[in-house]
């Protein structure tokens, strides 16, 4: 099978899943959502009370001094956190434009490829299909 078959195979595939259950999808999605939520939370519950009792027994300081403490040391935490976002973040960026980019070339010069390699019998086969699958999205799935 070659590449562009392949891929338009795929597409065609997901398309269909997305346009078919687009409820289900998006409560998987929601879901999923809700789960990294709840994961996160517990994990800083666990890492403030971790804090809580290590600042408590080094230092035998009273419960409010306590909190104090591990609050100012989560908010230094946070602060750093996004300290290295911020320095991060444009050259991930920069790097993941500059890659879709060129991914983007090399697809186009690859269709470009195929194309030219079809047979005309092959190009009105193809351009018919798209058009038939565009066509009865257009026309059933809506």
């Amino acid at each position: 099978m070659s590449p562009i078959y392949r891929d338009i195979l795929i597409v065609s595939v997901l398309i269909v899943i997305f346009t078919a259950i687009p409820d289900l999808i998006l409560e998987l999605l929601i879901g999923f959502g809700h789960l990294l939520v709840e994961v996160s939370h517990a994990l800083f519950e666990v890492i403030e009370s971790a804090l809580d009792h290590l600042i408590e027994h080094l230092f035998h300081t009273s419960l409010h001094h306590t909190q104090i403490i591990v609050f100012y040391i989560l908010v230094s935490v946070v602060l750093s956190i996004f300290y290295w976002l911020y320095r991060v973040l444009p050259r991930l960026f920069r790097n993941v434009k500059e890659s879709l980019i060129a991914a983007w070339e090399r697809e186009k010069i690859s269709i470009s490829i195929c194309w030219q390699e079809l047979s005309l019998f092959n190009k009105i086969k193809l351009v018919a299909i798209c058009t038939a699958a565009v066509t009865g999205y257009i026309y059933f799935g809506f």
